[in-house]
């Protein structure tokens, strides 16, 4: 049969007809089944992850900017406020998430045109690192350091380079010669971290510079006018020295504290306590920032803003001191201190009860030139050696120890003559006859021998003229032990930073015979606070109680004027000092007799015994050096009986002995007392 091509190719075709459908089902099948992955995949990414993506959209387009708020105010005993905030225009910058730093760069250029900052912080670095952030600049430096390195084995890193580029931009002194405006501007901006807000310029901002910027405000991505607060000082800047301090954008955070602080979440430049009770209180005057939502549009302009939270004022801080009394108490140190080699003056006032200071006076004035400084916290960081005013710590310890009883405390007052030392005598015995007194008549007229026999005692040796020391290897140790008790020696634990325990000498070798001048409060130093916490320990009753200024922490309201008390100070007591009623009652019968007796040697003086209500007390004068010349500190302690008022003072340096300067100055203090703190008690 012939061959028929027509048949034959479209049964061909035909076959492959057949074979079609497959195929198609085939690719069907696939592309259906990846429909489904699609739109499992869309679902999952809508459903489950749809929160995250949007919010990293948004993430790009908003973000949260923190603004400052006012800072705590202090307020004395009455409700004066004594460290408050004055508002005043400020220049402030807001780092956003996409902020480099070319872009600061030239934004600190542009304003550098309008404005003008202290450059006296600007740092080496931060010139090299403004010169650096140039794109020629960086790229013409990186292109010298990728060449001179071009045969190194390992790339080099971004910080290599980095470091490299330093080194070489500060070899070549290629940054002596920026513009210090512009880079200072830079440095402040550079301080802040990404949202968070930093002060450009916080004060003497000038109404031109306010105005140019507020008209090209614009053109400056992260700055606005804002508001800053700077501290002021309604009732004297004397209480600056005893507030404290707080930084500013001149003079940044403090060095000592710079990475601590940064941690937490500070910038820069951003205000910080830098010192006493501005310091030890930061975490609550410091309040907390605003946070305002901020939308940027595409091209970095802001589209919108809205205030989620309007910040928080800091706690405001108030005090146990009188405000009128602490002016009062600086007032009379200031005008009864006496001229020649004196060092300065001291005075403390404190409730013996809650451990509350009223007022913490003090005065330092340089010898050299007679200039005199306000310097409260000379009470709590100058130690000085005291003299005689510890002499009932000593009696407390020797009843305590059993080398005395309050039945029979008579001893000679009498030359000490000890092998191989000096011959101690007491100022009003000089012959150093024997003369028999008890304890009141020893704390009355200061007996040093008294108390020189006391100690020796104490430390396992009966005095015997000639002999000699051969006291117990603890002596020193359990004398120091009895006048710890009252908290000499030790710090007071009063709520402000930079306190001193004192100096201790040494207690070996030649120094053994320190002992003896340890009994009457000629070797170790105390401060002035010291003395105010023993003075106190005695008008309570026997109580260590510790020393503070700060009362109570008060906490504003939102719409209101009213304040919250959140914490309020209440009384810490350290220790105890264990005597019996009699024992007490001698001590305290001695140091009425210091402020009221009419021995012919006695050392309270006219100005004490006129005050009503009689005050208990116990003067002081040690032996010192100043400025070369053989002088005198003299100090005192007083307390009134039933009331919540007790006072130390201390004034080193004094040419003249025993001229009565420290009983006219307490007495004033404590008539002043009565006028500013509390009303006069009927004595009648």
């Amino acid at each position: 049969m012939q061959r028929n091509p027509y048949l034959e190719d479209r049964d061909k075709k035909n076959n492959a007809s057949a074979n079609l459908p497959v195929r198609l089902n085939i690719l069907l099948g696939i592309s259906l089944t990846l429909m489904i992955a699609l739109i499992v995949q869309l679902a999952f990414l809508t459903i489950k992850q749809g929160a995250y993506y949007q919010s990293e959209v948004n993430r790009n387009d908003e973000t949260i900017e923190k603004g400052n708020t006012p800072r705590g105010m202090f307020y004395d005993a009455t409700g004066r406020v004594i460290a408050g905030n004055k508002a005043q225009a400020a220049i402030t910058f807001t780092r956003g998430t996409s902020v480099t730093g070319l872009t600061m760069r030239k934004t600190a250029i542009k304003l550098s045109k309008l404005m003008t900052v202290d450059t006296k912080r600007l740092s080496e670095r931060s010139k090299v690192d403004f010169y650096l952030a140039s794109k020629a600049n960086n790229e013409k430096i990186s292109k010298k350091i990728t060449k001179a390195h071009k045969n190194d084995k390992i790339a080099l890193t971004p910080d290599q380079i980095n470091n490299y580029q330093v080194a070489y931009v500060q070899k070549h002194h290629l940054a002596d010669h920026v513009d210090p405006n512009a880079a200072m501007i830079f440095q402040r901006m550079s301080g802040a971290y990404t949202l968070s807000t930093t002060f450009i310029k916080e004060s003497d901002v000038t109404n031109n510079e306010l105005a140019e910027i507020g008209e090209h405000l614009s053109e400056f991505p992260g700055i606005k006018l804002g508001t800053s607060w700077s501290r002021q000082y309604p009732e004297g800047t004397e209480f600056k020295s005893l507030v404290g301090t707080v930084t500013n954008e001149a003079t940044g955070l403090p060095e000592d504290r710079l990475h601590t602080l940064l941690a937490q979440g500070y910038s820069q430049n951003e205000p910080v306590g830098n010192s006493s009770l501005e310091k030890g209180y930061e975490s609550i005057l410091k309040g907390s920032s605003s946070q305002t939502l901020v939308t940027t549009g595409s091209d970095g302009q802001v589209k919108s803003s809205q205030i989620k939270y309007n910040g928080q004022a800091g706690d405001n801080v108030k005090l146990t001191i009188n405000a009128q009394y602490q002016n009062a108490v600086q007032k009379i140190l200031e005008d009864n201190l006496p001229a020649g080699d004196v060092e300065g003056a001291y005075a403390t006032v404190i409730n013996p009860y809650t451990g509350g200071i009223y007022a913490m006076g003090g005065v330092s004035r340089d010898y050299a030139t007679g200039k005199k400084t306000a310097n409260p916290l000379g009470n709590m960081n100058a130690a000085i050696v005291m003299g005689s005013v510890v002499k009932p710590a000593v009696l407390a310890t020797a009843f305590q120890k059993g080398v005395i009883s309050q039945d029979n405390t008579v001893l000679s007052d009498q030359g000490i003559k000890i092998q191989g030392t000096q011959e101690i005598t007491s100022y009003w015995n000089k012959a150093g006859t024997p003369i028999p007194v008890d304890a009141q008549t020893a704390l009355e007229r200061s007996s040093n021998t008294y108390f020189v026999q006391l100690g020796m005692k104490i430390g396992g040796q009966t005095y015997s003229p000639g002999a000699p020391l051969g006291l117990r290897a603890d002596a020193f140790q359990t004398l120091r032990n009895g006048l710890g008790q009252f908290g000499l020696g030790t710090k007071t634990g009063i709520d402000i930073d930079g306190e001193t325990a004192g100096y201790r000498g040494p207690t070996t070798g030649e120094a053994q015979g320190k002992y003896l001048y340890e009994s009457f409060g000629q070797y170790d130093s105390y401060t002035t606070l010291q003395l105010a916490r023993f003075v106190s320990t005695i008008a309570n009753g026997g109580y260590l109680v510790a020393p503070h200024v700060v009362g109570s922490v008060l906490q504003s309201q939102p719409n209101s004027d009213k304040q919250k008390t959140v914490w309020t100070a209440s009384p810490s007591v350290q220790g105890q000092v264990n005597l019996d009623s009699g024992e007490w009652d001698t001590i305290k019968s001695g140091m009425n007799r210091v402020a009221n007796g009419s021995d012919a040697w006695n050392t309270g003086g006219s100005d004490l015994h006129k005050l009503t209500p009689h005050v208990y007390a116990k003067t002081g004068t040690a032996e010192t050096k100043t400025n070369g010349h053989d002088t005198f500190t003299e100090s005192m302690v007083a307390y009134v009986p039933g009331q919540p008022m007790a006072m130390a003072l201390a004034i080193p340096g004094m040419n003249n002995y025993l001229d009565g300067t420290n009983g006219k100055i307490a007495a004033q203090i404590i008539d002043a007392y009565w006028k500013y703190v509390q009303a006069k008690p009927d004595t009648k």
